[in-house]
């Protein structure tokens, strides 16, 4: 894709499973990385990359720690292009078991965080840059004993919305809502909820996160250079706007 080419890219929870295939796919253009994510690196993964790729452990929910992050990130490059907050915690609670503290805890890190990431990293933000954040199909529809994170990742969408007008002509700002996508998160429910799940989408199979990737470099490429406030759903006609 064109424009992607020697970049700087901040990723939050890079060691997720969509962060890795977004990592591998913007490895192809020879970018430089700042890695965040709340475990302890994957010293084989990161020595595989062929980019340079520099991997913050921190909790950027919390804005000290988030403030301090991009201190040592701008020492190593002062220039930012793309901003992709992949990290997310998507736990199954009914709202009779929702304490306030996991409340909160999932609106940090699932809306929150998005908020301090990108207005840490503003005045570094080059001219043509570009912020993808990931919401969900549950952003959209709501998602039963999900109550805090379909209501965190509803916030992402807005808070796309309004930074798209408000960055604008420098930066463009998206969103991507997967649907139902072949990592952890599905691979932890049972076979029989999992085929439930999948019989209910049209394409009859679970998304890969490679799908998702290639829709956030688009994102991020100059091809998508007149986009700016939308959002793209990869979720297999499971939701259709």
């Amino acid at each position: 894709m064109k424009g992607l080419q020697n970049k700087t890219v901040v990723l939050t929870g890079a060691l997720g499973g969509i962060a890795r295939a977004v990592i591998h796919a913007f490895d192809h253009y020879d970018v430089n990385f700042i890695l965040m994510d709340v475990v302890p690196e994957d010293r084989e993964f990161l020595d595989s990359l062929k980019s340079r790729a520099h991997y913050f452990q921190a909790d950027i929910a919390s804005p000290d720690v988030m403030d301090a992050v991009t201190e040592q990130a701008l020492q190593l490059y002062p220039q930012v292009d793309f901003i992709i907050h992949a990290a997310g915690l998507y736990k199954h609670i009914e709202l009779s078991d929702l304490s306030f503290e996991h409340w909160n805890h999932q609106i940090n890190i699932n809306l929150n965080a998005n908020y301090y990431l990108i207005k840490s990293f503003l005045p570094a933000l080059s001219e043509q840059s570009a912020i993808v954040n990931i919401s969900s199909i549950a952003g959209h529809q709501g998602s039963i004993a999900h109550t805090a994170y379909a209501t965190a990742k509803g916030g992402v969408i807005a808070l796309t919305k309004s930074l798209a007008i408000e960055l604008a002509p420098r930066t463009r700002v998206n969103t991507v809502s997967p649907g139902l996508i072949d990592t952890a998160m599905m691979q932890g429910m049972s076979d029989e909820k999992r085929q439930g799940m999948i019989q209910t989408t049209p394409l009859k199979r679970l998304g890969q996160p490679e799908e998702i990737a290639e829709v956030i470099t688009f994102l991020c490429s100059s091809s998508a250079s007149y986009i700016t406030g939308e959002n793209i759903h990869v979720n297999g006609g499971l939701y259709r706007d």
